[in-house]
């Protein structure tokens, strides 16, 4: 006979759901001894219930008059079935092609909008943070100053253009 707190554990496992088919097969042959403790006959009376079906008899007569009903079944309701699945799938479609749009703004406002996230220091010595301030400032003026030069020669132009349109207009 097989060591009882091995069945134990292989019970509880069964139970569990977490038994392989080899561990099962242990379990049946186990309980198909016939010197077995009391202790077991209701765990051997659940075994036989489940895995021994020699007891089941299912007469070819009821078979076969299972089979005629299924198939007047589908005669009867086989386009009217037909057509049900059809709106039965298109409903599905529509319901997963709406989720999946709703799904799809979701993430794509999530990953793409703006986060108004709180500006904190990113200097903890106020002397480093004046410097690169001001190398910062220096930096926009430069730039702005090189963005300014093409208009001061257009400002130029203009007063030219300007002194000349009022020559010729004070001339007449």
């Amino acid at each position: 006979m097989t060591d009882e707190k091995k069945i134990e554990r292989l019970l509880t496992a069964f139970y569990n759901g977490d038994t392989t088919l080899e561990e099962e097969a242990l379990l049946q042959k186990f309980f198909n001894d016939t010197n077995i403790s009391e202790n077991w006959y209701a765990d051997r009376d659940l075994f036989h219930a489940l895995y021994d079906s020699s007891h089941i008899h299912i007469s070819k007569d009821f078979l076969e008059r299972l089979e005629h009903q299924i198939d007047n079944h589908i005669k009867k309701t086989g386009k009217a079935s037909r057509t049900k699945v059809k709106r039965l799938f298109i409903s599905i479609g529509s319901v997963a092609a709406a989720v999946l749009l709703f799904a799809g703004i979701f993430f794509f406002h999530d990953k793409y909008s703006v986060k108004n996230d709180v500006l904190t220091d990113t200097f903890t010595d106020p002397l480093e943070a004046a410097i690169v301030a001001e190398k910062v400032l220096a930096l926009v003026s430069s730039n702005l100053n090189k963005g300014l030069f093409p208009l001061e020669k257009l400002k130029e132009n203009m007063n030219k253009t300007n002194e000349l349109l009022n020559e010729s207009l004070n001339l007449k």
